[in-house]
């Protein structure tokens, strides 16, 4: 890896870090600041949509009951209108039957033209990705089979790997907005669940859905990095020192599917020390406007590598 300085222009520090933002710095600094300074967009590409439809679906699950969710059937038939709300994010009320599974995933994703203030953030990002979904996948499209088709093969292999109807999750896509150590953060959690041992000790697990493949136990740890920082948020926003984590990769042979972590006080401490250290180098890149690059094998897939300076 060869590391380049490149002087940009000062510019506003981002207004808050999240897991993402903090693993693109580390990867590469001039990445960071294309993304979260600069504010540049990456386009979807087809694995990150098929990524993010298979989320989709396994956040609406558990909006059925347990015994919906005995089987595939009923997650199955959340893939068409999970993708609709990804291309086409507001509809009328009058356009659907009220009692279909399509607005039923509507109702639960404010999906009606007049849920959300058009002019509003939330619906800004959700138009401006349905467009780019769409160029992606065009109706009828190959692109769209294939993603409809993965997903399809994500939701049906993930009923090997849990059993859905046996647990109701305290929480999903759970909003953490925190400031730790004057570190403004915020993050999204995929799912979190809580039990009580045999002990009656209550334990809470942070869970993580990956749609992609198992990494080797050399890169696993990685893996963790969004989770460990969520187990700190968590700690420090609603005062739950979560147990474990839990990378559930959901596409995987059941036996190699579900990767654990335990949480102890040393991960938390670690991690509020990198997360501190990551955004007092920020806050020098912003101060001196010195934002290196850091030339290595992930540039090639780079959506900014043919202006990036160690390439031009």
């Amino acid at each position: 890896m060869e590391a380049i300085s490149d002087h940009s222009p000062t510019t506003a520090k981002p207004l808050r870090l999240s897991p993402s933002s903090a693993k693109d710095f580390l990867t590469c600094p001039k990445l960071f600041h294309y993304k979260a300074i600069e504010k540049r967009r990456t386009p979807p590409t087809i694995a990150t949509t098929r990524g993010s439809l298979s989320h989709a679906v396994l956040e609406r699950l558990f909006d059925f009951s347990n015994e919906q969710r005995q089987t595939p059937d009923a997650a199955l038939a959340l893939i068409d209108p999970c993708w609709q709300i990804m291309v086409e994010p507001f509809v009328e009320r009058g356009t659907l039957e009220p009692d279909s599974i399509a607005a039923f995933t509507r109702d639960a994703d404010d999906g009606w033209v007049g849920d959300l203030d058009l002019d509003s953030y939330e619906a800004t990002r959700k138009l401006t990705s349905a467009a780019d979904y769409r160029e992606l996948a065009p109706a009828g499209s190959a692109e769209e089979t294939e993603i409809l088709e993965y997903a399809a093969k994500m939701i049906t292999n993930y009923f090997r790997v849990e059993r859905p109807w046996n647990f109701d999750p305290e929480d999903r896509e759970l909003k953490l907005f925190v400031e730790i150590d004057d570190v403004p953060l915020i993050g999204y959690i995929d799912r979190l669940d809580r039990y009580v041992t045999g002990d009656n000790e209550e334990r809470w697990v942070i869970s993580d859905y990956k749609t992609g493949k198992v990494p080797s136990e050399r890169y696993l740890d990685e893996n963790f990095f969004a989770m460990r920082l969520y187990a700190l948020m968590l700690a420090e926003q609603i005062d739950i020192v979560p147990h474990s984590l839990r990378l559930i990769f959901v596409g995987a042979e059941p036996k190699d599917a579900i990767k654990p972590k335990l949480v102890d006080q040393k991960l938390l401490d670690d991690t509020r020390v990198e997360i501190a250290r990551i955004w007092s180098q920020v806050n020098a890149s912003v101060a001196s406007g010195d934002w290196p690059t850091n030339k290595q094998r992930l540039c090639d897939w780079c959506d900014f590598k043919a202006e990036c300076p160690a390439w031009t």
